[in-house]
């Protein structure tokens, strides 16, 4: 019984299926209560090739209810354009999708109501999302997926991910954009990247990671740079220490977002009304979300250099450093690149090893003069004899050391001390400066720049006319 119940079964509904399934005598298949050409599968109107496919072509056609636009499924050539096209292999889906496609513009795809909208012989283009690739007309092998991504790119090989990803760029090619609002800035703009909700990259070449919200970037290793010697050329030695680093000036600074934002802005007002359009429109729970991210990055205290002023510091002495990232032509924001810096920074040090290398040999042929260990030259120099009570005297390192205002000379002097004094020697062994020391036990003098021209001088302290010993200081510009 069972058996012939569903054998009834299945032939009613294969009797139903093949009511709604017809081939006409043209070779038209339709789906539907009604037979070719007016049932719901058609390919009339379209008499250039054939093997086209339209499903609900017509503007009367409607999935759903009343306002909703007609869906279109072509495979091979859209209604549009010319008799005997050799664009083949295209398939689109939506209302006006591959809507202007011409003569060459084959095997691409538009998924979305306006997709690829304008397209004539652009070829091997995906367009997934409303209004994505919207005014490309021959760019070739460009990948859009999100509402409005590539919206207004006419170059090829481009990648955009996101709603609005890549809407910027023009003429640009192999550039890519991942994340909603990740965008290039500038029309003609080639091989950029940004990665991340407001990424923007500004120039041709530039990689870009999340908006200025983003306070922490991250990973389990360092950044790994080329520097393989066989990929170098033209090598050779020359990058400035000191002079480089003592010109430039560590600051303390907060971001303000917004100057930020309107630095990334795009030479298109059209561009940016839109972008702003857009943001505009979200709801009042996400501009909080994103207002609250902004507040929270601008309260960050930062250290670093300002980087117009790095600019500034290496062009006066010439020195064509790679740590500064300036905006062509003057727009976008100005980056550094303070991994650069551990290079004149090491330099630096390599110099002041030398020089203190230097200082050193001359310490100790300044010991070894006699003239040095005498107050003044009336005095008699001092014998080898350890005196007990110079042997309790101190005399300390200078702090800061370098200086360029004041610094401060500490040291320890005994009650039984009669006589000691603070002297100043340039590196050709002459006295500059002599203090009289009139502190016992713990004590301390200040010099101040004003008085000594920039360079390294030696300061000695002499009790009862004994050297106690000689430490060297660094004044700087």
């Amino acid at each position: 019984m069972k058996k012939v119940f569903l054998t009834m079964v299945i032939f009613a509904l294969a009797a139903n299926v093949l009511a709604q399934l017809e081939v006409n005598s043209l070779g038209k298949v339709g789906i539907g209560s009604a037979n070719p050409p007016s049932c719901n599968l058609d390919v009339t109107g379209d008499t250039r090739v054939t093997g086209n496919l339209l499903l609900g072509g017509s503007a009367s056609n409607f999935l759903g209810t009343t306002g909703n636009v007609p869906i279109t499924f072509k495979v091979n050539n859209t209604l549009a354009g010319s008799t005997g096209s050799s664009a083949d292999y295209n398939v689109s889906f939506g209302y006006q999708a591959l809507n202007n496609n011409l003569v060459a513009g084959a095997q691409n795809v538009a998924v979305g109501v306006g997709a690829l909208y304008t397209n004539n012989s652009g070829f091997w283009n995906t367009a997934i999302g409303a209004y994505a690739l919207y005014k490309n007309t021959g760019g070739e092998s460009n990948t859009a997926v999100g509402i409005g991504a590539l919206y207004n790119n006419l170059g090829s090989y481009n990648t955009a991910f996101g709603v609005n990803a890549l809407m910027g760029i023009a003429n640009g090619s192999w550039n890519t954009a991942i994340g909603c609002d990740a965008t290039v800035i500038g029309k003609s703009v080639s091989n950029a990247t940004a990665i991340g909700y407001g990424a923007a990259a500004t120039a041709s070449d530039q990689v870009r990671i999340g908006d200025g919200c983003v306070s922490s970037i991250g990973g389990q290793v360092n950044w790994s740079a080329a520097s393989d010697g066989r990929a170098k050329k033209n090598i050779r030695a020359g990058v400035p220490g000191l002079s480089f680093i003592k010109q430039l000036q560590p600051v303390m600074y907060n971001y303000n977002l917004d100057a930020l934002d309107e630095l990334q802005k795009s030479d298109d007002p059209k561009i940016n009304a839109f972008r702003d359009s857009i943001r505009n429109a979200r709801s009042p729970e996400l501009k909080e979300i994103e207002a609250k991210s902004k507040a929270k990055k601008e309260k960050i205290v930062y250290s670093g250099f300002i980087a117009q002023d790095v600019e500034k510091a290496a062009q006066s002495i010439g020195y064509d450093f790679s740590g500064v990232d300036a905006p062509e032509n003057g727009k976008g924001p100005y980056g550094l690149r303070y991994a650069e810096f551990v290079v004149p920074l090491v330099k630096a040090v390599q110099e002041l090893s030398e020089q203190n290398a230097r200082l050193q040999e001359q310490i100790d042929e300044l010991k070894g003069n006699a003239s040095l260990r005498s107050s003044s030259p009336n005095e008699p120099p001092a014998t080898g004899t350890i005196d007990p009570v110079v042997s309790q005297c101190k005399l300390y390192q200078n702090t800061p050391n370098p200086f360029s205002l004041n610094t401060e000379i500490r040291f320890y002097v005994p009650e039984s001390v009669k006589k000691a004094q603070l002297c100043i020697y340039n590196l050709q062994g002459a006295q500059i400066k002599q203090i009289v020391v009139t502190q016992r036990g713990e004590g301390s003098q200040w010099i101040s720049g004003s008085e000594l021209n920039a360079g390294i001088y030696l300061y000695a302290l002499i009790v009862d006319s004994k050297e106690v010993d000689v430490k060297r200081m660094m004044l700087t510009e």
